[in-house]
């Protein structure tokens, strides 16, 4: 098992209630077959965290999202190849562009494209129509999201967050960049009600948010 994977384990292992009391933790279809089954809660007293289901708008195919919407002064980041157990947010990331991104306590360099182009504005998606798994990691007045998408376009993406942020409890997104696409683009939240998304992640780096 990858150091990432074991972490992810334990961690998760350790704050849930004994399994013949309670039955396992749901996850989200952007990394499983399930159904995509809408949920809402609490995450660690500066966000909330849930399941979101929406139909593209222009490819009207269906999307199943896990989100994180947590406040931009209660958290700090961190980068490395497994969280630590306080974690409570965990994505993955996959280099794959030229956007450099400055957080709370690390910056990303090399990840990219713009889902949301700085000023809210519409970005060039150079006529990619490819349909991916997607994380992407957005900016919304006081509120960071992370988001972790089934199968989409870029465009399809774009639209839902310029036009329903509400969707992932935000305002108008100011910026937003893909941090990995593909079959790994995975998210990991543990919220007060268990773990919502990826049971494990298998990236050789994360980023990981604890709260300040």
């Amino acid at each position: 098992m990858r150091p990432a994977l074991a972490v992810i384990a334990l961690a998760v292992a350790a704050a849930a209630p004994a399994a013949a009391q309670t039955p396992a933790p749901q996850t989200s279809p952007a990394a499983t077959d399930a159904p995509c089954t809408p949920r809402q809660a609490n995450l660690g007293g500066i966000g909330r965290a849930g399941v979101v289901a929406f139909t593209a708008p222009v490819s009207r195919a269906p999307v199943c999202a896990t989100f994180a919407n947590v406040a931009i002064d209660g958290y700090e980041a961190h980068l490395g190849d497994a969280p630590a157990p306080d974690f409570l947010i965990a994505a993955a990331v996959v280099p794959g562009g030229n956007v450099t991104l400055p957080l709370e306590g690390v910056t990303l360099s090399g990840v990219g494209p713009y889902a949301v182009a700085p000023g809210g504005a519409f970005p060039d998606t150079g006529g990619d129509i490819s349909q991916a798994p997607r994380v992407v990691l957005a900016f919304a007045g006081q509120r960071v999201l992370l988001i972790a998408t089934s199968a989409v376009e870029l465009v399809d993406l774009t639209r839902v967050l310029r036009n329903t942020p509400d969707l992932f409890g935000a305002d108008a997104v100011e910026r937003a960049v893909v941090i990995a696409s593909g079959p790994n683009a995975a998210l990991a939240v543990r919220s007060d009600d268990g773990l919502i998304g990826a049971p494990s992640i298998a990236t050789a780096q994360l980023l990981w948010i604890s709260k300040r």
